[in-house]
């Protein structure tokens, strides 16, 4: 009885799976996407499921790269999920329209170039 109605469930479970797949075919290659941006930009579900309807959300904060083991701040950055125009069916997430890597590095060379210390005039020494 038990393993009649686990076989049902799970034969219902596998239409439901391959109904997602047929009409949402992309949704297997966001699932990567959804997982870095729930574990490492800590977005909420809101802002998520915006983004799997493949619309810009705009957003403020600190937004963390793991490349650079650092946090970057943007008033108003317009996050999204793009097809790869050279992989057909891949995705990425992007940043005002640029994938999110090359915008992390932007952000860093910005950062950087912040930090650069004026150079002031030194002493060249006593003239004797």
């Amino acid at each position: 009885m038990e393993r009649e109605q686990h076989k049902e469930e799970r034969t219902k479970f596998n239409e439901y799976v391959d109904k997602i797949q047929r009409y949402f075919p992309y949704m297997e290659k966001l699932l990567p996407l959804i997982d870095f941006c729930q574990n490492t930009l800590k977005f909420s579900e809101r802002v998520i499921q915006e983004l799997c309807m493949l619309k810009k959300v705009r957003l403020k904060g600190d937004f963390y790269s793991p490349e650079f083991n650092r946090k970057f701040r943007d008033e108003n950055a317009a996050f999204s999920f793009e097809e790869d125009k050279n992989k057909k069916g891949h995705f990425h997430i992007c940043v005002n329209d640029i994938p999110l890597v090359l915008w992390f590095r932007q952000k860093a060379n910005e950062w950087r170039n912040g930090l650069e210390i004026k150079n002031t005039k030194q002493d060249k020494g006593l003239k004797i």
